[in-house]
């Protein structure tokens, strides 16, 4: 941890006083810390809207909080999708996580319901069930067909403002208003809906104007005025909201109070207020995701200008907060540092305009925002931009550099990362403001709840136990692992009091894992403890925070006049049957092998000539599957031959053998299953280098690439074709670098004929 003392006091022993106070500031916060090794996972999936019995593809970050790097800390990622209209889950398995990244896919059942969907991550460092909030989620859409999508194509929302009623509220600066200096004041308005109001008004003092205020960026804005001793402050607003008013808060005659003056790349310039009637010793503490990264003490008598320099403070939400000589906080506000800090991703297609079954190249280079390359971690994906949901505003920065240190929603998150709004700073400042200190998630008060309350929840490992059920033998010291095929075995360990833990390593062997025990099947019994089971019955999505913003007109900038149509050409049935006279067989390769075992180790039936276990006793052959036999059905059942029998006392019978179920094999022989890792899949891509496949190709992803890294010159290059739909396809590459930066880049690729 570094930091940046500003020491404005002359004498050697405040001198030395102030140093010790700010050292107990930065212990203060270690204490609060340790141990809160946190991840934050993001998700980002191959497109926004799926059609059922398609594959969905995701790759996940998994990063840092505090540090905000990529961490390997974590090996093992847990996926659950779920429906959220009604809590139903309709997937859960588990992925491992290589050096801070993981990727995988799902697929999406024919039967799945039309609707919306949350994709939900954890790991063992990401997810505490105290928290209030739930932020690693991927909101998703699932329709039946395609058609659905295309009725949507070409339709114009209007933004209509019909709420009259509207929330409003004032944000001082710092927390409180101090008389005879100059305050600052944001204020945000906000539909009944939640969503921004755009308002105006004026100030009054007492019954006079003093001063006209309007809205600035998504109905917030801000205004600075001296209040005076024992008067009055309120906000009118004009039409239509004209009869709303809002009382500021009383005003404080003495205390200690700032202001932030400017905010640059390399330096924070703040005023200190004090009107207290004798010279006040101060502390001032600025810190980024509960690390100090700035520290200063001094004196004030009327007003100071303190000037913190930031050469080595790390980026993002940071908590600014002045304190008394007893470090009591006297005013808090948050601030961003080094906006400019962001992973600079170019893209650039060879053809921003192909043919069907076309190759393109996609270059990529990543530099810093001084343009030096930098090596850096990325993902890239090109989908038809049907499937695009322009609503949806998470993306990696907004996920680590908005959510992951706020609470709530926030409107439009991409803005203020979007270099092209060159009111990105003040809009930016507007919303820290009025945020308040209170929705920081790493304000001490947020981190000392949060040690109290630390709980491990997963776990990197599945856990199990080996329970004796006949006490009189001895305990046995490992366990065997195979796969389904039986071409991967292990041995794990047991401890002594029977626990065992399949490893991230060991989850390797397969999905599902089959684990025996050595002994005799009746004198123990193998357990082993669903992953999931803990996080079903917290039920996490419900916690779920996404960042939102309204459907906006279509850009007709990015709209082809080209294409006017779209040229799928695919049939997808809704329902295919298969029928057939073999008998239907287990999927599992090695539930398969123990339903052949069962039916000669288990079968007691037995068959000579043509009768099925015949009444005197003889016969050694196992019977035939679907041959019809002779069953003695009488009384008095002969124990020798010759015996006399007719239709009375025998009936014919057609043999099937006996079925048993999944469950039922498996503990016949002794066994149990576990998760394992879900198996990996290659995503198809075709090559049409050569003569033109006949075939058509209604590939609506054409790029799916999760692992990317750049060279030491921040270069990566990707080959891809286009396929035989006609449309505007939407690209997305984004990463983060080596240092924790986040960058994101989108463009488009326009097929037609």
């Amino acid at each position: 941890m570094l930091f940046f003392f500003q020491l404005l006091i002359a004498l050697g022993t405040r001198a030395q006083e102030g140093r010790t106070m700010l050292d107990s500031l930065a212990q203060r916060l270690k204490c609060l810390s340790a141990g809160q090794q946190q991840t934050a996972i993001y998700l980002r999936t191959s497109k926004d809207i799926y059609e059922s019995a398609e594959d969905l593809w995701f790759k996940a970050y998994a990063v840092d909080r505090q540090q905000q790097l990529l961490t390997a800390i974590d090996q093992t990622l847990y996926i659950q999708l779920v429906r959220s209209s009604n809590d139903s889950l309709v997937w859960e398995e588990l992925y491992p996580i290589k050096k801070g990244t993981a990727s995988g896919h799902i697929y999406l059942d024919n039967s799945l319901p039309n609707g919306s969907y949350w994709l939900c991550a954890y790991s063992a460092h990401s997810f505490d069930k105290s928290n209030p909030e739930f932020f690693d989620v991927r909101k998703i859409e699932i329709v039946g067909n395609v058609d659905t999508l295309i009725k949507r194509r070409g339709r114009r929302t209007q933004k209509v403002d019909t709420q009259q009623i509207i929330q409003f509220h004032l944000f001082p600066e710092g927390g409180q208003l101090l008389a005879d200096v100059i305050n600052s004041v944001a204020f945000k308005a906000l539909t009944a809906n939640g969503l921004p109001c755009n308002v105006s008004g004026t100030l009054f003092e007492n019954d006079k104007p003093i001063a006209a205020i309007s809205s600035i960026h998504d109905g917030m804005g801000s205004f600075l005025f001296r209040p005076q001793r024992g008067k009055q402050y309120a906000v009118h607003l004009a039409a239509p909201f004209a009869d709303s008013v809002y009382q500021l808060p009383p005003i404080q005659e003495k205390g200690l109070t700032f202001r932030l003056l400017e905010n640059r790349d390399d330096s924070l310039f703040f005023i200190i207020y004090n009107k207290e009637p004798v010279i006040q010793p101060f502390y001032f503490r600025v810190q980024t995701r509960g690390l100090p990264s700035i520290a200063a003490a001094g004196e004030v008598k009327d007003s100071l200008v303190l000037k913190l320099p930031l050469a080595d403070a790390p980026a993002g939400i940071s908590e600014a907060t002045l304190f008394d000589r007893h470090l009591r906080p006297l005013a808090e506000r948050l601030i961003y540092l080094k906006l400019n800090r962001q992973l600079i991703i170019q893209t650039r297609l060879s053809k921003e305009r192909v043919g069907r079954k076309e190759k393109v190249t996609l270059h990529i280079h990543t530099t810093d925002p001084n343009h030096k390359p930098v090596m850096a971690h990325l993902g890239a994906v090109i989908y038809d931009q049907l499937y695009h949901n322009p609503t949806d505003a998470k993306d990696i920065q907004t996920h680590y550099l908005l959510a992951n240190s706020l609470r709530g929603k926030v409107h439009n998150p991409k803005y203020y990362f979007d270099t092209l709004n060159t009111n990105r700073y003040q809009a930016l400042d507007l919303l820290l403001l009025t945020q308040g200190w209170r929705s920081y998630q790493w304000n001490e008060q947020a981190l000392a709840a949060r040690q109290k309350s630390k709980f491990p929840l997963l776990s990197d490992s599945i856990k199990g136990q080996l329970l004796r059920t006949n006490k009189g033998i001895n305990k046995q010291q490992a366990l065997m692992i195979f796969d389904a095929a039986q071409r991967d075995s292990r041995l794990i360990t047991v401890d002594e009091r029977g626990n065992f833990f399949l490893s991230p390593e060991e989850m390797h062997v397969s999905n599902p894992i089959y684990i025996k025990h050595f002994g005799k099947k009746k004198d123990y019994t193998v357990k082993v403890i669903d992953p999931f089971i803990s996080l079903r019955a917290l039920n996490p999505w419900r916690k779920a925070v996404y960042p939102f913003m309204e459907k906006p007109m279509i850009d007709k900038s990015k709209a082809d006049p080209q294409i006017t149509s779209l040229s799928r050409g695919g049939i997808k049935l809704e329902e295919v049957v298969i029928t057939e006279k073999k008998e239907s067989v287990f999927r599992d390769k090695y539930i398969g092998h123990l339903d052949s075992l069962a039916k000669y180790q288990n079968n007691t039936d037995r068959a000579h000539g043509g009768w099925l276990n015949c009444p005197a006793g003889d016969g050694e052959e196992l019977p035939v599957e679907g041959k019809t036999y002779i069953v003695w059905t009488g009384p008095n059942a002969p124990t020798s031959h010759p015996f006399a029998f007719n239709a009375s006392n025998t009936t014919r019978i057609v043999y099937h053998y006996p079925k048993h179920t999944e469950e039922e094999l498996l503990k016949m022989f002794g066994i149990t299953k576990s998760k394992g890792f879900y198996p990996h899949k290659t995503f198809y891509e075709p090559i049409y280098d050569y003569p033109e496949d006949t075939l058509g190709d209604y590939r609506n992803t054409l790029l799916w690439k999760p692992d990317i890294t750049t060279d030491k010159n921040g270069d990566a290059k990707l080959e891809f074709f286009s396929s035989d739909i006609n449309s505007l396809f939407f690209g997305m590459v984004e990463g983060i670098d080596e240092s924790g930066a986040l960058g994101k880049s989108a463009f488009y690729l326009s097929v037609s004929q």
